[in-house]
């Protein structure tokens, strides 16, 4: 008998769409039933939770280390949504590589953003924004109103991790030129800027695309 009362109400839904009248109904059980047909009958996505945003953001590192080619910006960032380490809860969060390459990723195009966010390009910090290390919670660095910071940050992992590739220059936080293995394809000899976890803006140096590296993911 249920089942048949489903049956009809979903049949009737494809005919007619329920709709609200009056906008006093949202939340109350008629606003509730009202999404669950429109779920049910695929006339609106918001049936899977949303993508939730960080207020107080996270850093970790990958369990896996990868040399210069890492299949570009959107493999980083695939590599860091599939890696064991990534926080669990909440289920659908989204965390991004820490790198930069000329095009698809970059934080500053002059020193410390002067111009201001509007020089960002798929950037993965947020102005005016906490970030913590995954593992123990511990406050790393809050950034400035530029996405990015000037004072030495805290440690990014821990056990604190003693080198990874980012493709900065000598600070700044600039792209260094051609140092980003190829924008993140290059695995053999390209060399490419080079930091620590308790140094996430490169402060000089470098290291061949070969020498493989975990990568630093950041919640978004």
């Amino acid at each position: 008998m249920h089942f048949r009362l489903l049956l009809i109400l979903t049949i009737f839904s494809y005919c007619n769409e329920p709709r609200l009248n009056n906008q006093s109904e949202f939340g109350t059980d008629s606003y509730l039933e009202n999404q669950v047909l429109l779920c049910l009958t695929g006339k609106v996505s918001a049936c899977q939770a949303a993508i939730p945003v960080c207020t107080e953001c996270r850093f970790f590192s990958t369990s896996i280390t990868y040399n210069g080619n890492r299949g570009g910006i959107a493999g980083a960032d695939a590599i860091c949504m599939n890696d064991a380490k990534k926080p669990v809860e909440p289920s659908r969060a989204v965390f991004k590589a820490f790198l930069v390459d000329d095009v698809n990723r970059i934080a500053c195009t002059t020193a410390n953003c002067t111009g201001g966010v509007s020089e960002h390009v798929d950037w993965v910090l947020k102005p005016d924004t906490t970030y913590k290390r995954a593992v123990d919670g511990v406050t790393i660095v809050t950034t400035n109103g530029e996405g990015i910071f000037t004072t030495q940050p805290g440690d990014a992992e821990n056990p604190t991790v003693s080198q990874i590739i980012t493709g900065f220059s000598a600070g700044g936080w600039i792209t260094r030129s051609s140092g980003h293995c190829v924008s993140w394809t290059e695995g053999t000899t390209g060399i490419t800027g080079l930091s620590s976890s308790n140094n996430l803006t490169i402060t000089g140096g470098g290291n061949y695309c070969v020498t493989p590296t975990v990568i630093l993911c950041v919640e978004q």
